[in-house]
């Protein structure tokens, strides 16, 4: 147990008075320094092992800083780092790790290229934005989105001209397009809701304007473009709903 002062003030009164042969025999607990540092017989613990104490504080909780320096350039809010491993930190725990104010560490068993695209959706991350949507393209077919459904679970796609996060935007697809389709063979450029009708926002919309957005429009997904019409990222009412 740990305990870090031995005796404690509340309005210039002392409220716990202890000799030093009751500290020393830990039923006041011990220390941080005496669990961690004074550890003369290299003791290792894991988080049951050890209960902190309650005390009482001579200051208000906002001056409480627990933020550390990791390198010399970075400093975390939160001091919790993610395992470089391959069955740990990739870039979606990285982007959940940053959330907290902490920090992943992407694992090296990629290739550079892959490392690097990893590290890129990390640095791309916009709270509530979808950065890699599922994109199909108009060539595609009914059966193409009948399969990804099943798959990944998603009903509604972006249309870009190559298929591609980053193409041009050329329209929208939802579960209720499809739902009364009977021929799997049917391109979606024939029943897709199209560029010219769709409600879009612009690259750097706010997560709160494009809320706005969704609100004013009654549609479930926002697309956002760039200064090219280009798929930068999507938004979901959905998702904006489980934030709020």
């Amino acid at each position: 147990m740990l305990n870090s002062a031995r005796a404690a003030n509340l309005n210039g009164k002392r409220l716990l008075e202890v000799d030093q042969e009751t500290l020393d025999s830990g039923a006041c607990g011990f220390t941080a320094e005496q669990v961690f540092t004074n550890n003369k017989a290299f003791v290792a613990y894991t988080y049951d092992d050890l209960i902190l104490m309650p005390g009482h504080i001579n200051f208000p909780l906002h001056e409480v800083d627990i933020s550390s320096q990791l390198t010399k350039n970075i400093r975390l809010k939160t001091p919790f780092v993610s395992s470089p491993m391959d069955t740990v930190t990739e870039s979606g725990m990285a982007i959940m790790m940053a959330l907290q104010g902490g920090i992943g560490i992407i694992h090296s068993n990629f290739t550079i290229e892959e490392q690097a695209a990893q590290v890129r959706k990390v640095k791309k991350f916009k709270n509530g934005f979808i950065t890699d949507p599922m994109c199909l393209s108009p060539n595609n077919t009914v059966e193409d989105a009948f399969r990804i459904k099943a798959e990944l679970g998603f009903s509604s796609f972006p249309i870009t001209d190559n298929g591609k996060m980053g193409g041009r935007l050329m329209g929208i697809i939802s579960n209720r397009d499809i739902s009364f389709i009977e021929n799997p063979s049917v391109k979606i450029e024939e029943f897709m809701t199209p560029r010219s009708q769709l409600t879009i926002a612009k690259d750097g919309v706010s997560l709160s304007d494009a809320n706005e957005i969704l609100k004013a429009s009654k549609k479930g997904k926002l697309p956002v473009v760039n200064e090219k019409d280009e798929l930068i990222a999507l938004i979901s009412r959905t998702d904006l709903q489980k934030k709020s």
